[in-house]
């Protein structure tokens, strides 16, 4: 019975998050067709991602005191007002699209911040205290596929159907999702309500003790450097590079989806063979290299081969990380360790998506998309030999 309760949440989750990237990759892609604009599409994508750093700390609060469950499912309707707002900047003159646009990556923004360590929250109550590190990576394997399978259902819906019919299928994505989640109820002690930020400045001191979730946290924002230049920049690249049309531009950006799984896979496999921390940096330093290589690389064959490689590297290292603080996370901080975990996953990219926008203004979008290559690459060199304590982890 447990186990059929971790798999209806599981493809709950999964149904959620390729829904909620349907509405990121359609703020990214409508920024482009509309307005022609990397700078526009980074602002997007930097308000989908960017209200965690406000509201993610206040969510892991509230995913201590209630129950993450109803977190989850009340705050998946900010994803319904902002897939109004896209459907109803469809018709408007450009004046109100360049608006509505923008306050839909605000909700989508906000909705993300409660959802994300929501179900990361929820999810010890749906397995046990010696498969969690497991469940982990597997939930962030629902979290990796749902970023990989966007793209692919969005440019097949788009170039098929029309931009309604993709607004229309992560509408019925996100009913799918909390339809799954409405019978998955479990027991939940509501804790004293004390003030937030008391709360916050809790977690936060208990963080900066434990040197192995600190370093976890530091090594989490060097990995989700990668995904806001891969969304923002990569349609323009394989349009550029590879002469991809739209349709085969949502293939390409599948193969992330691939990729990722993949890299979860590989990670539940080598999970209990030692060596975790220095297996985790090196496949950041991967992901990076890989990412760099695609901004020069104009045959498809090694492009794909490079995409892949990155993706890969990038599945391993941040199921290893989501694993290692669900590992490390008391249960009385769990919420707002996990909160902290989806503020890094949501804000990075969303600071990354915008700086790799506004340098592909500045110079091209091969440029842009080297120069974060090489940043990445610079921070976990420095973090290899600065982050001892993970670096000698051996397990969780």
């Amino acid at each position: 019975m447990n186990q059929l309760r971790l798999g209806v949440f599981l493809l709950s989750c999964l149904s959620a998050f390729i829904a909620g990237h349907i509405v990121n990759y359609s703020i990214i892609f409508l920024s482009l067709e509309l307005f022609n604009s990397h700078a526009l599409a980074g602002i997007g994508y930097g308000l989908c991602f960017g209200p965690p750093i406000i509201l993610g700390w206040f969510a892991g609060v509230y995913c201590d005191r209630y129950s993450p469950r109803v977190v989850i499912l009340v705050a998946q309707n900010s994803f319904f007002v902002s897939l109004l707002l896209l459907y109803f900047a469809l018709d408007a003159s450009t004046v109100y699209q360049f608006a509505l646009v923008l306050i839909a990556a605000l909700f989508s923004g906000i909705a993300w911040s409660f959802v994300a360590p929501a179900r990361f929250a929820a999810l010890p109550f749906y397995t046990n205290s010696k498969q969690l590190a497991g469940a982990s990576i597997l939930l962030n394997i629902m979290v990796m596929a749902g970023f990989g399978i966007a793209p692919m259902l969005l440019k097949q819906t788009q170039s098929t159907f029309g931009w309604s019919e993709v607004f229309y299928l992560a509408m019925g994505l996100f009913v799918f999702s909390s339809t799954l989640l409405i019978p998955l109820k479990f027991k939940f002690e509501s804790r004293p309500s004390y003030k937030a930020l008391n709360e916050i400045k809790q977690s936060v001191g208990f963080v900066k003790e434990s040197r192995v979730l600190k370093q976890l946290l530091i090594l989490a924002v060097v990995a989700y450097l990668l995904m806001g230049p891969m969304q923002v920049l990569l349609p323009t690249i394989t349009r550029e590079n590879l002469g991809l049309s739209e349709l085969e531009q949502g293939y390409y950006l599948s193969l992330i989806a691939l990729s990722l799984f993949v890299g979860g896979v590989i990670a539940m496999l080598v999970k209990n063979r030692g060596h975790i921390g220095i297996i985790l940096m090196v496949c950041i330093a991967i992901a990076g290299t890989g990412l760099g290589y695609i901004s020069i690389e104009y045959s498809l064959t090694y492009s794909v081969a490079a995409l892949f490689m990155a993706g890969a590297g990038a599945g391993i290292a941040v199921s290893f990380i989501v694993a290692g603080l669900q590992a490390f996370s008391p249960d009385e901080h769990r919420g707002r360790i996990m909160s902290f975990y989806t503020i890094i996953s949501q804000f990075v990219p969303a600071a990354a998506g915008l700086g790799a926008g506004l340098l592909a203004q500045i110079f091209t979008p091969q440029i842009a998309l080297m120069i974060m290559a090489g940043v990445i690459i610079l921070s976990i060199g420095i973090c290899f030999f600065t982050l001892s304590k993970v670096r000698l982890l051996a397990q969780f």
